[in-house]
């Protein structure tokens, strides 16, 4: 399914206020904000509570999910 509309990427060392930033961007101009920071944490959370290392490429950690 194909959305338009502009995709913003906010890059930038740690702390620097990206999500901040990102956040009152996609508010003012009237975007969804996605926070993929979070959804990186919530999936290696998701392999290391099925017992595997998210850091090894070699295990299919998708399929375990």
């Amino acid at each position: 399914m194909a959305r338009g509309g502009p995709v913003i990427a906010v890059d930038g060392p740690a702390a620097a206020g990206k999500g901040t930033l990102a956040r009152r961007l996609a508010e003012a101009l009237g975007l969804p904000y996605l926070d993929t920071g979070l959804l990186y944490r919530a999936v290696g959370r998701l392999a290391l509570d099925a017992g595997r290392n998210p850091a090894d490429p070699a295990q299919d950690i998708a399929q375990t999910l």
